[in-house]
């Protein structure tokens, strides 16, 4: 995203419309706002009930502090309003009749469901695997599970050299890789039943009991790449992924929803006297800037967002690739559409024309 400086077109036009008259300025008012709101970040909530891990979830994606949300289905309190550009919601048990309303309310463009503490699921992490698909096909949203405490761990400290010393010392010790913490700080094991409490106290069962495993396997591990073993088995990677994911097509609907604007105001802005609002945004809407951001709000409109999904990225490999996705397109756009996606589709055909035009040098 380019930054506002003396040089960008938009700043420009904001500064010649503010020295024209009063629709000028007026006009000038909403671009400058509509601007703001392009260029603000995108807002994440996470969201659940009371003891479901919101916090320990936050921590472990690294999302900035306010983004968890009050608890919902909360009795004696209102709902909070799940309003942001991202709704990571969490469910740290089966889901209530308030999480199935809620979930059933929001929108699947801009939430991800995580079933926290999945280790406590069945008897297996195949257990957690498939309830988390069930939840999936139940709610029409993607769902993971994943254990948010040991993901939390993993981003926020290391693995100690002692830790690791106690952790080879008992790989392969069957008894301590028991399905309960008293095995695993069971004086039968050894004399240091007081260090195992503590690494128990700092690590989980479940992460204990993965570190053991991998360290039964190859001993030699590193303690970061024992630390990266913890992070994975944790389930958080696809859920970052699909966050990060999902902050681009934030950012991409918020271009649209900029370009959107502008066309609004210049419809609005009636040509009369000196005043130049409709020419400069009818000028600035005709540009690769803008072309391009009408193409990035396009390919994440819900209502043809599936027919971009086999893209890697949303920037062609060269001028063939661009032209094949201009043609595409264009057949999009003579299809049966409603006016909102068909308007969405113009959109990506005059987008990726126009990156055609310049990876071929034909608009030059």
């Amino acid at each position: 995203m380019r930054e506002a400086g003396a040089a960008d077109p938009l700043e420009r036009m904001i500064s010649t419309l503010r020295m024209g008259d009063g629709v000028d300025t007026g006009v000038a008012n909403g671009i400058e706002a509509a601007v703001q709101r392009w260029r603000s970040l995108p807002r994440a909530q996470v969201a659940g009930r009371a003891r479901s891990g919101r916090t320990t979830v936050a921590e472990a994606l690294g999302l900035q502090h306010g983004a968890e949300t009050a608890p919902v289905d909360e009795p004696g309190f209102p709902d909070p309003v799940l309003d942001a550009d991202i709704i990571v919601y969490v469910l740290g048990s089966a889901p209530s009749p308030g999480d199935r309303q809620i979930l059933g309310s929001l929108p699947p463009e801009r939430t991800l469901v995580v079933v926290n503490k999945s280790d406590a699921i069945g008897t297996g992490w195949a257990d957690a695997v498939a309830a988390a698909e069930q939840f999936s096909r139940a709610f029409g949203l993607p769902a993971f599970p994943i254990v948010g405490s040991l993901a939390a761990r993993t981003v926020a400290g290391a693995l100690r050299e002692t830790d690791l010393a106690l952790l080879r010392r008992h790989a392969g010790n069957r008894s301590l890789s028991a399905v309960s913490a008293e095995a695993f700080v069971s004086p039968a094991a050894g004399p240091d039943t007081d260090e195992r409490a503590d690494l128990l106290e700092r690590w989980d069962l479940y992460g204990a009991a993965c570190a053991l495993a991998a360290l039964e396997r190859e001993p030699d591990l590193a303690p970061q790449t024992v630390l990266q073993i913890l992070n994975t088995v944790s389930g958080i990677e696809p859920v970052a992924r699909l966050l990060g994911l999902r902050y681009q097509q934030a950012i991409s609907r918020r271009a649209g929803g900029l370009v959107d604007e502008l066309t609004r105001l210049a419809a609005r802005a009636v040509p009369q006297g000196t005043s130049r609002a409709r020419a400069l945004i009818t000028e600035y809407l005709d540009t690769d800037e803008a072309r391009w951001l009408g193409l990035c709000g396009g390919l994440v409109d819900p209502a043809v967002s599936h027919l971009a999904a086999g893209y890697p990225r949303f920037e062609p490999e060269d001028a063939d690739d661009a032209l094949a996705r201009a043609i595409r397109w264009r057949a999009v756009v003579a299809s049966d559409l409603s006016p909102a996606a068909r308007r969405a589709a113009v959109r990506v055909h005059n987008g990726y024309v126009r990156v055609w035009e310049r990876m071929s040098s034909v608009g030059l």
